[in-house]
């Protein structure tokens, strides 16, 4: 009776033993974690400015040598892109301002080929003619060419003053005029266009000359 008594406990106390050995151990939480993805798509835009008359009025056979008329244009661009973007301009005629065959402002002509003036020059005798600059919201975002070195330079140095590197229109090619490397914020950049229009006593038909400037925007 001893005996059996003894091993019916030997067995009790083995069970026990293995029981709280391997008992499952109860957590009280448990951590995952789960990667989710949405490809968001670089985008552009650009608030579209009205129509512009250059200010002043010109006569038609005096002219305004030494007071060009002149105007703004403002285009607002908005980017996502991470890399910017890019903005050319052209005409729509060479030469870009006119009223018919004939009647028309030169493209403005630069004392050096190819390189901005960095000042407005009255045209010659008996001339007239149009030409532009260009100064974005962002200075750093001006492309060499219309840079200058803060004194009398263009397609130089790292500045953009105002007022200054006035250029003349490539027919109806593209010119690239600003290349930004970095979105925008949700306001955009204000890029502007300056125009102007001069003659001296050129001999000009009477009536509204026009000229249609294209903007386009790329991102880089």
């Amino acid at each position: 009776m001893k005996k059996t008594i003894s091993l019916a406990v030997t067995i009790s106390l083995i069970f026990s033993i293995v029981f709280v050995v391997f008992e499952p151990q109860k957590i009280q939480a448990v951590q995952d974690e789960v990667t989710v993805t949405q490809a968001v798509t670089e985008e552009i835009a650009i608030d579209t400015p009205g129509n512009i008359s250059l200010k002043s009025d010109i006569p038609g056979m005096t002219g305004n040598a030494g007071a060009p008329a002149s105007g703004t244009v403002t285009w607002t661009v908005t980017s996502s892109n991470a890399t910017g973007y890019n903005v050319k301009i052209k005409a729509s005629t060479d030469p870009a301002l006119k009223l018919e065959a004939g009647q028309e402002f030169t493209d403005y002509t630069p004392a050096s080929a190819g390189s901005p003036d960095y000042t407005w020059a009255t045209p010659g005798a008996s001339a007239a003619e149009f030409g532009f600059t260009v100064e974005p919201e962002t200075a750093a975002d001006t492309v060499n060419l219309f840079l200058d070195d803060g004194g009398a330079n263009c397609d130089t140095g790292s500045t953009n003053n105002t007022n200054t590197c006035w250029f003349v229109f490539n027919g109806t090619n593209d010119i690239v005029i600003i290349n930004r490397s970095s979105r925008t914020d949700c306001d955009g950049e204000d890029e502007v266009i300056k125009l102007r229009a001069e003659s001296n006593e050129k001999l000009l038909k009477e009536g509204n000359y026009t000229a249609t400037i294209t903007v386009t925007v790329a991102a880089n």
